[in-house]
């Protein structure tokens, strides 16, 4: 079944020690801290994560989000965020017509991903390798 997709979502699986197992049920793909890219599910799948989106809404995560104390904030890894951007390039291109938004631009009060997406998209620069 091919879904209208309007979303392509940000978030962290708000955890911080890698050495634990990893749940990933709630996202269609996680970047990890080694910037490997792991499908969870796939794109036709509805993932409930934000109500009010999640039939017109892919998810994507990077794993981690949480600090040492344990509060959300930005842990991605440089490699993890090259990754990441290079993704929503590409989810871009599949879905033309869908925006990327943060979590908590849904839900403000989730604090995930636990940086500011549009800004970030905004001043990234990522590294081009020039053959």
């Amino acid at each position: 079944m091919k879904r209208h997709i309007k979303y392509i979502i940000v978030h962290s699986t708000a955890t911080f020690d890698p050495r634990q197992s990893q749940f990933y049920g709630d996202f269609h793909f996680v970047v990890e801290k080694s910037g490997e890219i792991k499908r969870i599910h796939a794109e036709s799948s509805i993932i409930k994560n934000v109500s009010i989106a999640d039939n017109e809404a892919i998810h994507i995560a990077y794993a981690g989000g949480r600090n040492a104390a344990g509060n959300l904030s930005d842990t991605r890894t440089p490699v993890q965020e090259e990754a990441l951007y290079n993704k929503l390039i590409a989810l871009t291109v599949k879905y033309p017509s869908a925006r990327i938004m943060g979590h908590a631009e849904f839900e403000a009060s989730s604090g995930c991903p636990g940086f500011g997406v549009k800004e970030w998209l905004k001043h990234y620069e990522p590294e081009i390798a020039v053959a």
